[in-house]
């Protein structure tokens, strides 16, 4: 009898063990991609384009003004996405794995402002390189076992 129980404590710290790398997997994803479209919106800046005559001219004026109001629009979408996300983690499981999709959200925070402003795609080579962002790195690394320990721990 008491093999048995053993053998299903086991396979239950492997199942919440693996239930747990998942979650971190799908809180990074959708937390990477929302605040991405936060900050995006955030940090969008209207560009400069020199038109040839005042026809093209009033034609990027207009644009520029449309892609403003759209920018804005989806700028808010997301920010009221994210806090229903942030909600829903918390309504539905608890207020730590709402906390380890906010951690894990804020760590892409550098990474994402350094993508925007340099314009650059993140290559191994052109990584940025420094204390914040391994710190990011390690804090973000860091947020499975909190993971681990609002889904299997609290009651």
């Amino acid at each position: 009898m008491q093999l048995a129980q053993r053998d299903s404590n086991l396979v239950n710290i492997i199942l919440c063990i693996l239930k747990s790398i998942a979650a971190w997997a799908i809180l990074a994803f959708v937390g990477t991609n929302l605040i991405g479209f936060v900050v995006r919106g955030i940090l969008w800046s209207r560009s400069s384009l020199e038109a040839p005559d005042e026809s093209v001219a009033n034609f990027f004026r207009h644009e520029t003004r449309r892609m403003g109001v759209a920018n804005g629009a989806m700028t808010v979408l997301s920010i009221l996405v994210t806090a229903a996300y942030l909600f829903a983690l918390f309504h539905f499981w608890n207020v730590w794995l709402a906390v380890a999709a906010s951690v894990s959200m804020a760590t892409r925070l550098p990474d994402l402002v350094w993508k925007i402003r340099s314009g650059e795609r993140h290559m191994r080579q052109s990584a940025p390189k420094g204390p914040l962002y391994v710190a990011a790195t390690f804090v973000m690394l860091a947020t499975w076992p909190l993971i681990w320990y609002s889904l299997c721990m609290m009651p």
